[in-house]
């Protein structure tokens, strides 16, 4: 399982779209639609 889709399968099983859930973590839709498909991780 790849990142995207660790971070995509929590985001479902807790019901919420991706601009629902990329305003609670603080970031922008876009960018958490870029993680979920792998086209960007995550800076440490």
């Amino acid at each position: 399982m790849t990142f995207g889709q660790i971070i995509k399968s929590f985001r479902t099983e807790k019901g919420l779209s991706q601009p629902e859930f990329a305003e609670q973590v603080g970031i922008e839709q876009s960018y958490l639609s870029k993680l979920e498909n792998d086209k960007s991780l995550p800076s440490n």
